[in-house]
């Protein structure tokens, strides 16, 4: 009422705020007439003399309104929030923008010149009725859902909830069903026999001693045609085993290398979590390289896998399974991607083999296939691929264990999460181990997590390595809650390397917790009747990991374990993960894997899959996410990936495209075009993609000179400008094209070739290098009597004359209306200086 009675004071009120500290000043109403008054009032001083308005709206206070007449609400009040922001106002965008979709971008480091930077796209909308039924079933809104069904409230207080529910599970499991793969053996038809050309050399370990299996594999290459030579291991290290390898093949043409080392499964010495021939093999891939051996390696091994023949069982084969020999298999996995041009395969031959099977091995070892994971068996060769397998109709399990559960590795990301979803399942005790215990970062808040949900918490450090400290932790597991299951999730990172920068002492460092973790679990519970016994494999040991063999070679160790301990009547699951968003990648590398299309899985979701191999006792499973359109090109960039031949959504990523009307289009123009036009238009194409690709403003940017791994290519790029030119092409380009064509123009002339008939003449610049290249290499005398040099430079000077005459006058008109910018471009474009 005052304000009625009496004057309203409001510079008064501003200037008293003022005097308090106040310098940032925001209007909440319904329009922003106060906001101009303030403005006004702080540009005067308080003495009473008129100040600029300038100085006042320099920083040291500021006005801003929320409201606008006639404008949209949202804007106006994300135009105020802007402005104070942008004065210095803490706003708390990342509420404002919860939940919708909105991310941060990185600004550009240039100026913007004229040029959108961020995308002007609308979320499509979704018409689907359905979508915002189960939008609102699943925020149990009551309220709202009896709105939209025109019904009274209080009939929906039990169905919303349990609907809402099943609707969650319902999306869980078809998720955790789309992660879930197998391996499986498919028979494939004997090969036409064909000749072993020129050498092979043959490496044997020292515990052969030409009996056995050595002269039936040595009988056989040579009836198909190849001469052998063979150098013996004798455990020899890198240095010793290059030098024999490099004076075998002096002189040879050598075809290939056949390596029978991996059947030494015997313990390493030293490091016994290492078979002999596991460390044999690791030291003749790298003296081959240090002997400048290019011909392709092919490991021979002999119960490393148990063949499966599309869900038979595999029963006495599983029994026999050598995990050391195993191991190899996820060796060669990595080295596949490792060393994709000198890695020939992997073949397992059946215990005791025959004249049949050594044949059927050189029938492999010459094949042109691609095939390089195979299992010879007395009834044929069968093939290794990976396949979907869902869970079907079996319901969604959840392991809710009674007694003691051990999770090794329990207080690392992964075990962490393991535990969380075993103690939200009701678990009655956890008995959690690592190297460190309790003083492991976060152990006792763990502890006190999971204890307040009802579950006896025990974190005890162990080195699971140690067999005597695991026994004794075993004894320690209280009476009244027995042991029941088990999850092995102990482990050791590997640096990211290639096998020849490692050494053994590595390779054995990486697989012992692992390793040696897993045989002592299997010896010591050996004779418990457990309800799961699971193994934390990886993915790197199905499908490979650059610069990860031997942490390939490790985990692959576990997926034999499994098998042998089944094939005993005992429980066994080896899980084949893909990586997890929580201790097993960083945030740069899981940026990358994502870009490969093997995306981080989320822990938690993760962790819930745990439960369905467990509780049906499962032996071996592959979870991993997979974006197959991206991950399919990429993994099959260097060779064959027969692998994934089963795989539908990796067959129909390799397949995709088609030549569309643009293509058409393209073709067309260029049979319309001299050549060097059709140079010129293509390389325009390569450049606009490759700009697009690697974020150039104007394709112009592009050194059309610079090999493509200079320019910032790596493999997924390579890929992604495969499938953009296949698409506006029509063509199906090789894989390898960037590799094969190392710069834009060399590979501009490529599609020259193959969308113009493959015309044979070069363009004037190619023609130019190779007259350069001549001259260089004349003597004075051939330069004198041939008078090249004023035959060049009368060519030089009509030049000048076609330009000036041709375009001189164009040139001057157009330079004359330029603006700055387009001058600089001229300059770039015109006179070759792009």
């Amino acid at each position: 009422m005052e304000h009625v009675r009496r004057s309203v004071r409001f510079a008064d009120a501003v200037d008293a705020a003022r005097g308090l500290g106040v310098s940032r000043w925001v209007e909440v109403g319904p329009d922003a007439v106060l906001t101009a008054l303030a403005v006004q009032t702080l540009a005067e001083d308080p003495a009473g003399g008129a100040d600029s308005v300038a100085a006042a709206g320099a920083g040291a206070v500021q006005a801003v309104g929320l409201q606008r007449r006639g404008r949209d609400e949202v804007e106006a009040l994300l135009t105020g929030l802007g402005r104070a922001y942008a004065h210095g106002v803490a706003v708390d965008w990342a509420r404002y923008f919860s939940g919708s979709g909105a991310r941060r971008v990185e600004l550009p480091t240039y100026a913007f010149q004229r040029k959108p930077y961020w995308a002007d796209s609308t979320p499509p909308r979704n018409d689907d009725p359905m979508s915002g039924f189960w939008d609102v079933m699943e925020q149990e809104d009551l309220s709202a859902l009896a709105s939209r069904l025109d019904v009274d409230v209080s009939v929906l207080g039990e169905v919303v909830p349990a609907l809402a529910a099943w609707r969650r599970r319902h999306r869980e499991h078809a998720v955790a069903d789309s992660w879930r793969y197998r391996v499986i053996w498919r028979p494939i038809a004997d090969r036409r026999s064909r000749a072993l050309d020129g050498t092979w050399l043959v490496v044997v370990p020292e515990a052969f001693g030409g009996t056995g299996l050595l002269p039936i594999v040595l009988g056989a290459l040579a009836q198909r045609g190849a001469k052998v030579v063979t150098v013996k291991a004798a455990r020899a290290d890198r240095a010793e085993l290059g030098g024999r390898l490099a004076s075998a093949a002096s002189g040879e043409d050598v075809a290939g290398v056949l390596s029978l080392l991996a059947l030494d499964d015997r313990p390493h010495l030293v490091h016994p979590q290492l078979s002999y021939g596991y460390a044999g093999t690791v030291t003749l891939v790298q003296s081959l390289e240090d002997a400048g051996i290019t011909a392709p390696l092919w490991c021979v091994t002999s119960g490393a896998v148990a063949v499966d023949r599309e869900g038979e069982p595999a029963g006495r084969e599983a029994a026999s399974v050598s995990p050391g020999q195993t191991a190899v298999w996820g060796l060669g996995a990595g080295l596949a991607l490792d060393l994709p041009g000198t890695w020939g395969g992997l073949v397992d031959l059946p215990a005791g083999p025959d004249e049949r099977a050594a044949l059927r091995l050189c029938d492999a070892l010459s094949a042109a296939d691609g095939e390089d994971q195979l299992a010879i068996r007395e009834d044929g060769c069968f093939a290794r691929r990976m396949v979907r397998a869902p869970a079907g109709d079996r319901p969604a399990a959840s392991w809710r264990p009674e007694g003691t559960v051990l999770i090794t590795g329990g207080t690392g990301g992964v075990g962490v999460h393991v535990a969380r979803m075993l103690a939200g399942n009701g678990a009655e005790h956890l008995l959690l181990t690592s190297r460190r215990g309790m003083k492991a970062p976060g152990a006792a808040e763990l502890v006190e997590e999971l204890t307040a949900r009802g579950t006896r918490i025990t974190i005890a450090a162990c080195d699971v390595a140690d067999r005597d400290a695991l026994a004794a932790l075993l004894r320690t597991v209280p009476e009244e809650f027995p042991l029941t299951g088990v999850v092995h999730a102990a482990g050791t990172a590997q640096r990211i390397a290639p096998p020849s920068e490692l050494t053994i002492d590595e390779f054995a460092q990486v697989g012992k917790a692992k390793i040696l973790g897993a045989t002592h679990l299997d010896e010591l519970l050996a004779d418990r009747d457990l309800s799961a016994f699971v193994l934390f494999s990886s993915g790197a040991a199905v499908w490979g990991s650059a610069g990860q063999a031997a942490y390939a070679g490790a985990n692959a160790f576990l997926d034999g374990l499994a098998h042998r301990r089944r094939a005993r009547g005992l429980r066994a699951t080896s899980i084949a993960w893909g990586s997890w968003d929580a201790g097993m990648v960083d945030e740069e590398l899981g940026a990358l894997m994502k870009r490969i299309g093997a995306p981080a899985m989320p822990a938690a979701a993760a962790a819930d899959v745990l439960g369905q191999p467990a509780v049906h006792d499962e032996g071996h499973l592959v979870v991993a996410d997979f974006d197959w359109p991206r991950f399919t090109p990429t993994y099959t960039l260097a060779r064959p990936r027969p692998l994934l031949d089963d795989l539908l959504d990796a067959r129909e990523a390799m397949n995709g495209g088609g030549e569309t009307a643009d293509a058409t289009s393209l073709v067309t123009r260029l049979a319309s075009l001299p050549e060097v036009e059709q140079s010129r238009e293509l390389l325009d194409l390569v450049r606009t993609h490759v700009a697009a690709l690697l974020g150039y403003d104007d394709p112009a940017e592009v050194d059309a000179g610079r090999a493509f791994d200079d320019l910032g290519f790596d493999s997924v790029a390579a890929v992604d400008l495969r499938t953009r030119l296949n698409a506006a092409t029509g063509k199906n380009l090789p894989s390898t094209m960037v590799f094969d064509h190392t710069t834009p123009t060399a590979l501009a002339e490529y599609l020259r070739s193959e969308l113009c008939g493959g015309v044979q003449a070069r363009p004037v610049l190619t023609r130019l290098d190779q007259l350069e290249e001549t001259a260089a290499d004349l003597l004075p005398e051939e330069i004198e009597s041939t008078r090249i040099i004023g035959r060049l430079q009368a060519l030089i000077t009509k030049l000048n004359e076609n330009l000036a005459g041709d375009s001189g006058a164009d040139v001057s008109s157009r330079l004359e209306a330029a603006t700055a910018d387009d001058i600089f471009t001229f300059i770039d474009t015109e006179l070759g200086l792009a």
